[in-house]
């Protein structure tokens, strides 16, 4: 059998990427991108894009093109202490990093590219909302979440490579899988991170986002009690 030889060097590079990101997961981003770019010009992103579009509320959000006010950082740290805004901001501030700008989602290519799209610029929120942190267990919970409530063939892909991060760094391997286990239970839940339309809500208490998600009971029993009272 014939095999396309542009698929066998994308294939060679994304398992190379795999690897990588395993080894060094501090640098996730350009290790990890031409393992997302294989998965995500194939027939299983397709696939992914598609099922998205399947649950009623992504596909509203997506024919609306939603995207919604983004307060810049001074703003969001005037919010009241507590707020999904205030807390959203005070994590960014903590790490030492800087929120991504709103991208401009006129020119995107089809629905499933714009629920993708947001997928990525959210993902700090559902950081914040879901009181995980940055580091490996923290970052595969939110994998096993994406890969298992939004069929996302890349974050399965990612999940793969916290799991071998496990098997080489074996201190870090019990806080992994039980990051991993909180990240299907929150996916019992559905789709409904991606479905929120958080800019309705930057001043409300993050306690009342996590009781309209029904997260409380889920919470508390989270393996990241310490990001928790950080993010409460």
């Amino acid at each position: 059998m014939k095999i396309d030889p542009d698929l066998r060097r994308r294939t060679l590079r994304a398992a190379i990427a795999l690897l990588e990101t395993a080894h060094d997961p501090e640098h996730v981003f350009p290790h990890a991108v031409p393992l997302l770019d294989a998965l995500g010009s194939s027939a299983l992103g397709d696939l992914g894009r598609a099922q998205l579009l399947e649950d009623p509320a992504l596909s509203a959000l997506a024919a609306e093109r939603y995207w919604g006010p983004w307060p810049s950082a001074p703003e969001l740290r005037s919010l009241p202490n507590g707020s999904l805004g205030q807390l959203y901001q005070a994590r960014f501030d903590r790490l030492g990093l800087h929120a991504p700008p709103p991208p401009d989602t006129s020119g995107m290519d089809g629905p499933g590219a714009y629920l993708q799209q947001r997928l990525r610029f959210t993902h700090d929120l559902h950081h914040t909302v879901l009181a995980i942190p940055v580091d490996v267990p923290g970052e595969a919970a939110g994998s096993a979440y994406y890969a298992s409530a939004l069929r996302q063939p890349a974050s399965a892909a990612v999940l793969t490579a916290w799991i071998f991060h496990g098997f080489e760094v074996p201190e870090e391997n019990e806080r992994l899988w039980n990051g991993i286990r909180f990240g299907l239970e929150v996916a019992r839940l559905g789709p409904t991170l991606l479905a929120m339309r958080w800019e309705e809500g930057w001043a409300l208490p993050i306690a009342a986002w996590r009781q309209r998600l029904g997260l409380d009971e889920l919470l508390a029993a989270t393996p990241f009690p310490e990001e928790l009272a950080l993010l409460s």
